[in-house]
């Protein structure tokens, strides 16, 4: 893993989801937060690509339990719930809508040089946002190692690296910088690994970055 071929995926990484008080935390999913800081500092020490989702809900969604869908009122748009920790708070964002993008402006969004924030209103961001393999296709160009962390792993995690692994890709999934919601996420990584997934840490991914880093 070198810095120069390396996308780091953050997945879901908001308030709501994070921190306590958050409409769909899950009790002690906060523990990570460290992790997912320190994966930002180390996107920003190398210069690594970073490829974010966020939920992004609005009144009409059918997921929410106000419209008959399973999940109570959550990141919804314009509220302080929606936004990203701030541990992991963009600095240069791009945010693509869950709306087909033309040709060129699925061009600009791969030649931006800050932070993707694929938004959706669904939780798979395969299914939520029709841009999300188109981009990564022409990131994974050239960059064929994808770092994926976040929340959480039975569910949004779950669809991202199922996405991938359709895509031409190695995948490393920060064990350490993703939380589980119960006791099945073992489970998830032990088929995850079965499929080629490379079950890392914080520590590890440091390691080699470091060591594949340009003098």
């Amino acid at each position: 893993m070198r810095p120069e071929t390396t996308l780091f995926y953050d997945v879901d990484t908001q308030r709501d989801f994070l921190l306590p008080g958050g409409s769909l935390h899950v009790p002690g999913s906060e523990r990570i937060i460290p992790a997912l800081a320190e994966m930002t500092r180390l996107a920003r020490r190398f210069h690594i690509r970073i490829f974010a989702t966020t939920d992004s809900h609005r009144p009409g969604d059918p997921e929410l339990e106000r419209n008959g869908g399973a999940y109570p009122d959550h990141c919804m748009s314009g509220t302080p719930g929606q936004l990203k920790i701030d541990e992991t708070a963009p600095l240069d964002p791009l945010f693509v809508p869950a709306r087909q993008l033309r040709a060129d402006e699925i061009a600009a969004a791969v030649a931006h040089r800050g932070e993707l924030v694929i938004e959706k209103q669904v939780f798979d961001a395969f299914a939520g946002n029709p841009n999300t393999r188109a981009i990564l296709r022409e990131l994974l160009r050239d960059r064929p190692d994808v770092v994926v962390y976040g929340v959480y792993t039975e569910v949004c995690v779950n669809d991202a690296v199922r996405g991938l692994m359709a895509l031409e890709c190695r995948i490393h999934l920060v064990t350490d910088a993703t939380a589980d919601i119960g006791a099945e996420g073992p489970a998830y990584r032990d088929r995850w690994a079965a499929g080629g997934v490379d079950l890392t840490t914080v520590a590890k991914v440091t390691q080699e970055l470091s060591g594949g880093a340009s003098a």
